[in-house]
């Protein structure tokens, strides 16, 4: 049977057109999305409110160097192991904005902007790279994975999400198509290593899957022994040390560059990579241009540890992870009460249907990626499918430490996931065989809407309630939280979450936030609020706050100041009245 001119137009240009409605969705979602901001912009994540407040400061007069957050217990403030460059992409957003609106009115066309410009970037290099590599097929669907999954087209990527895990999962993505590219391996390498020392001057989270891609490059560099392979590790390694360095320089001030510090990009993490660099250009250049694996993977694990044991004074206190020089009982709450910190299993026992939501395309792309690459393996496609198999595993074990590092396994699902589809539907096409066909549209459901899945499985998973966060959330937006703008500036106490977004609203400092670098606002914010009257009189008192904050109807831990925030009184706490029922602000007496 003939196709139609509307069908063959439709088939011809089918990645044009799935691009452009992809494009559409996602624009269109964060116009929506961003109506809301001026008023809602509060309740997102602490990191997200904490980045709009340093891009402030900085606009403001704070120096490039001196990221620390003055309000937050003043008049020391607290330090933020957090990179320029991200605030300088938000503000040059802000300022031309400025230009024609209010500053109120340019941060909402901003915190809107950048987002939607980060997943913009990531949906066209997904889109254009899937489909250099495999076909437009799989391109197609990976990037309607891309924007209805809601790990890639919500968690970090929505209007109002201006952490740096979007431009992580970006710098992720573009370092998976370094290693499987099939031509220019000079130019991959170079821009996969940029890539990855980008993303370690904006956080660390992706330092494991960075030593990943360079352990497959070196691996592979040292089996296949080609010219592009070799090319592509040198390019890489070369790259990655000197943008390190250059990004380091750019973002630490020559007072601190010495410091050891272990949750920024400085002195330990770039003698890691300089480690890494001699590793692979020394087994590379010992091969020559002979197969010699057991040789240059010999010289490599040599190089390696004799460097580690020259470099172990620098590194060795940062074994224990960013939280090492916190006391024990606060590393407890942090493990157990901030949700992104919790090891994946915790967050999959509280939060089952999320979770759900995060990990089934996940272990669905591995699974049926794994069948495919068995049947391909001896196929031009099989190799570049087990490269990214691999990356993906590089991210499970990072998953189980810690939830929120599930993106490192998720960067590559969308290729994965558009190549597995595009290939049972190609062979439902040509066979007609019913068994492909819904061979296919399962993978599709489970990879590209795992919602629909859950859903179904909703009756069968625990339920969670809600209830005590949505009530925060009411606290935490810009109207409520306005009316303490009626106080003279103040110095607050208040639960753990309020401190970024009281900052964000009123003019007044905290003493409370989610940040490792300072023991006291994380304790602040979590210990008083588990105490009882006595305890926590105590404890106030012995703040440098002047006012003690609640949000009315907030199930907080402790019976007593649960029974403040139902009303009821304390004779050291005198009420301030406010013109919003929700917050209840206290003076607290000494």
């Amino acid at each position: 049977m003939k196709s139609t001119p509307v069908l063959r137009i439709l088939r011809d240009n089918a990645f044009l057109l799935v691009i452009l409605a992809a494009l559409a969705l996602v624009i269109g979602k964060a116009a929506v999305d961003g109506m809301t901001l001026r008023e809602d912009f509060g309740t997102k994540g602490n990191d997200d409110v904490m980045r709009l407040l340093s891009v402030r400061d900085w606009l403001a007069g704070q120096g490039w160097y001196e990221v620390r957050q003055y309000r937050l217990i003043p008049p020391e403030g607290v330090s933020l192991h957090w990179s320029r460059y991200i605030d300088a992409g938000i503000a040059a957003i802000i300022v031309p904005m400025s230009w024609f609106f209010s500053p109120e009115t340019a941060e909402q066309i901003a915190v809107t902007a950048w987002p939607t410009l980060i997943m913009v970037l990531t949906l066209l290099i997904i889109g254009f790279g899937t489909r250099r590599v495999f076909g437009v097929t799989a391109a197609c669907f990976a990037m309607v994975c891309t924007v209805i999954w809601p790990l890639t087209a919500d968690l970090h990527t929505s209007a109002g999400n201006l952490d740096h895990h979007n431009v992580q999962f970006l710098m992720m993505v573009i370092m998976a198509f370094a290693v499987i590219w099939p031509s220019r391996p000079i130019m991959a390498g170079i821009i996969g290593g940029f890539a990855g020392a980008f993303s370690l001057a904006v956080g660390l989270e992706s330092l494991v899957f960075i030593v990943g891609v360079g352990t497959v490059l070196l691996v592979h560099a040292v089996f296949a022994a080609t010219r592009q392979t070799r090319h592509t590790l040198i390019a890489f390694c070369l790259a990655l040390g000197a943008g390190s360095t250059v990004f380091w320089l750019g973002q630490t001030g020559p007072d601190i560059r010495m410091d050891l510090m272990c949750d920024q990009l400085a002195r330990p993490t770039l003698s890691l990579v300089a480690i890494a660099m001699a590793a692979s250009l020394l087994s590379v250049a010992v091969a020559g241009a002979q197969v010699r694996p057991i040789r240059s993977l010999g010289v490599a694990a040599v190089v390696t540890a004799g460097g580690l044991a020259l470099a172990w004074p620098m590194l060795a206190h940062c074994l224990a992870g960013p939280y090492a020089q916190i006391p024990s009982d606060l590393q407890e709450l942090i493990s157990t009460q901030i949700t992104e910190a919790k090891p994946g299993i915790v967050y999959a026992i509280s939060k089952p249907a999320v979770a759900l939501v995060f990990v089934l395309p996940i272990f669905s792309a591995l699974i049926f990626g794994a069948i495919l690459w068995v049947q391909t393996r001896r196929d031009p496609m099989g190799k570049p499918i087990g490269l990214l198999l691999i990356l993906c595993l590089i991210g499970l074990p990072m998953m189980l430490l810690q939830m929120r590092t599930v993106i490192i396994a998720a960067s590559v699902v969308p290729m994965i996931g558009g190549v597995v589809i595009a290939h049972y539907g190609r062979s439902y096409f040509t066979t007609r065989d019913l068994k492909d066909g819904l061979l296919a549209l399962v993978i599709a459901i489970l990879i590209v809407s795992p919602v629909t899945v859950v859903q179904a499985l909703m009756p069968l998973l625990p339920s969670s309630n809600s209830t005590a966060v949505a009530t925060q959330d009411n606290c935490r937006s810009y109207t409520s939280l306005n009316a303490l703008n009626d106080v003279p500036p103040a110095v607050i106490l208040s639960h753990v979450n309020y401190g970024p977004s009281l900052m964000w609203a009123t003019h007044h400092a905290a003493i409370s936030a989610p940040y490792h670098r300072s023991t006291a606002a994380f304790m602040n914010g979590i210990v008083p609020f588990q105490m009882e009257a006595e305890e926590m009189k105590a404890y106030s008192q012995n703040t440098s706050a002047t006012h003690l904050l609640l949000c009315r109807g907030y199930s907080y831990k402790s019976i007593f100041v649960r029974g403040l925030a139902m009303g009821e009184t304390a004779d050291w706490l005198r009420p301030v009245p406010l013109s919003n029922d929700e917050q209840m602000l206290f003076e607290i007496v000494r």
